[in-house]
């Protein structure tokens, strides 16, 4: 598996690729393993962080009981943010973008395939 500093380098790539993209995040159920870009985002966004990191477990938790069976993508949308999710295979891990905009839904092709561009990267690296 990549080190952290090789999937802080991919999300800092990712997240580079579209000005929607608020930050980006590898995460475990539990927010475990949590590694995220830019790293201050949490604090940013600190007066809604906890619903938003609840919603993001709920998620992961229902990544890790399906991926196994083909779950690949999931969109959650609370308090404004919407935020993608790419399962890493048969896994309780997921690729995360946070997005804030009036359509969060607008450009999500464009957005899933920077997204799959990086879990493959990732991928490779195991």
């Amino acid at each position: 598996m990549p080190n952290a500093d090789e999937i802080m380098a991919f999300l800092e790539e990712l997240k580079g690729k579209d000005p929607r993209i608020k930050a980006c995040m590898v995460a475990k159920r539990g927010l475990e393993g949590l590694i995220m870009f830019p790293p201050n985002f949490k604090e940013e966004i600190s007066t809604v962080w906890d619903p938003l990191s609840k919603n993001v477990d709920d998620v992961l938790s229902m990544v890790a009981r399906y991926s196994s069976l083909g779950l690949k993508r999931m969109y959650s949308e609370i308090l404004g943010y919407g935020i993608f999710f790419v399962a890493l295979p048969a896994s309780d891990t997921a690729l995360a973008v946070f997005t804030k905009e009036e359509n969060n839904m607008r450009d999500f092709e464009t957005l899933m395939g920077y997204m799959d561009g990086t879990v493959d990267r990732i991928l490779e690296r195991f």
